[in-house]
């Protein structure tokens, strides 16, 4: 009966360990599949798209780029400029940049398109379709919120200090002329502004009156 007993309690204690273990390796399976500014930026260097010249192969990473970016907290996104190769002025450069220049129009898009939505060209055109003081007030209040979340105010301030008519001139042109004829570090600092923009407009149709 002893030796039954402590068959018993020898059988639990395996089984309580075997359940641990298990619990431990999902933590750390799971924790190692969850993305941070350091498992992006080393995403991005172990798959330069200089060096890929299969379609379907670069549109797969920009693919898994754009996904793990959707998946970090925006305080999380301003981290990756301190997760670059340092300069020779010393200065940290964001790993996306290099990854974004190295993209053609139509990857950028498709990039744009994961990190927004497929509601991307609706918003543009939405917003096009207004009248100038309807533009001016989504654009100030756009920009207005992205001010006051001091995670996105730096992006705000790059591009207005790349190009102080930055707001007057979406207003004047419309948001697809000055998307278009950005550069893609623009384009970069543009798309949480534009994602701002499609929360304001209501997903692609406005609401904002």
């Amino acid at each position: 009966m002893f030796d039954s007993r402590n068959s018993l309690l020898l059988k639990a204690a395996i089984s309580l360990l075997v359940l641990w273990a298990a619990v431990w390796g999902g933590i750390q399976f799971f924790g190692s599949m969850t993305p941070t500014p350091e498992k992006i930026a080393a995403y991005v260097e172990e798959n330069p798209l200089a060096e890929i010249e299969d379609p379907d192969a670069r549109r797969e990473v920009i693919g898994r780029v754009a996904e793990m970016l959707n998946q970090l907290p925006a305080e999380e996104i301003g981290r990756l400029a301190r997760e670059g190769d340092e300069e020779e002025n010393e200065r940290r450069f964001d790993p996306r940049r290099g990854f974004f220049q190295a993209m053609n129009e139509e990857e950028q898009r498709f990039f744009m398109e994961k990190r927004i939505g497929k509601a991307f060209d609706q918003m543009m055109q939405a917003f096009n379709g207004m009248e100038r003081e309807e533009r001016k007030r989504v654009v100030e209040r756009t920009l207005k919120q992205m001010r006051d979340d001091g995670n996105r105010r730096p992006g705000i301030d790059r591009l207005e200090d790349s190009d102080p008519e930055m707001a007057e001139r979406i207003i004047n042109e419309g948001l697809r002329a000055y998307y278009q004829e950005a550069d893609a570090d623009t384009k970069l600092d543009l798309a949480p502004v534009l994602e701002q923009m499609q929360l304001n407009l209501g997903g692609g149709g406005h609401r904002h009156r």
